[in-house]
């Protein structure tokens, strides 16, 4: 069966968000033929999608890349995600029902597993089922997505960012912060623990940002 563009682009997607295709690194159609078993043509009816959502660029004499961030932007980013982030837990705290409750504490509690046992795929799947169950609860479909937005521009510096040392342990550490403010309903707090969860987040990803820029620019000729 030929895979459909979404699918190539959804699998692709994964691959990046996984950290198995690092920002800036070349994407042939040969190598994801390879990788989802599709079509050249498919492949690239699938990588037009993928630089529609900024995924992916197609630069001049470069061919296709897995797209990057600049400091700046990814700055800009994390403060704006901050902010909409600290309304979400608190819409949270006031509309959410029990069953999305426990699924915000069932993801906090999968993410503690996964840091446990070093499953990387597994902690970027429990991060990824925290704001799913998050938003779920926040009852503002604008808020919603915008929120969705920002997580995609930024989803495929996660993997980068969670690699860095001691990060994902920090990681752990302020999304229960959050959990536990949620189930105090302290509003407050949740804010709070939120924007300070934001800050640390984008002062590791600016670092690996950085470190990338600096790898590309010494293995060029």
């Amino acid at each position: 069966m030929t895979l459909k563009r979404s699918a190539i682009a959804k699998k692709v997607k994964e691959e990046i968000m996984a950290g198995r295709l690092r920002p800036g690194s070349r994407l042939t159609e040969k190598a994801l033929c390879e990788l989802t078993g599709a079509s050249r043509s498919s492949v690239r009816e699938a990588l037009q999608v993928l630089a529609r959502e900024g995924y992916v660029v197609n630069e001049p004499n470069r061919g296709v890349r897995v797209a990057t961030l600049d400091a700046q932007e990814a700055a800009d980013i994390y403060q704006v995600r901050s902010v909409l982030e600290g309304l979400a837990a608190r819409n949270f705290i006031n509309l959410a029902t029990v069953e999305q409750r426990e699924n915000l504490d069932q993801a906090l509690r999968m993410l503690e597993t996964a840091v446990q046992t070093g499953d990387v795929a597994a902690q970027l799947k429990a991060i990824e089922d925290f704001y799913a169950a998050l938003l779920d609860g926040c009852y503002n479909k604008v808020l919603k997505h915008s929120l969705e937005d920002l997580h995609a521009k930024i989803a495929r510096l996660r993997a980068t960012s969670i690699l860095s040392p001691g990060r994902i342990s920090n990681t752990l550490r302020e999304m229960s912060r959050i959990g536990e403010a949620i189930r105090a309903n302290d509003e407050a707090e949740a804010w709070l623990a939120c924007v300070e969860h934001m800050q640390q987040t984008s002062a590791v990803a600016i670092r690996m940002i950085s470190y990338l820029s600096d790898q590309q620019g010494s293995s060029k000729p």
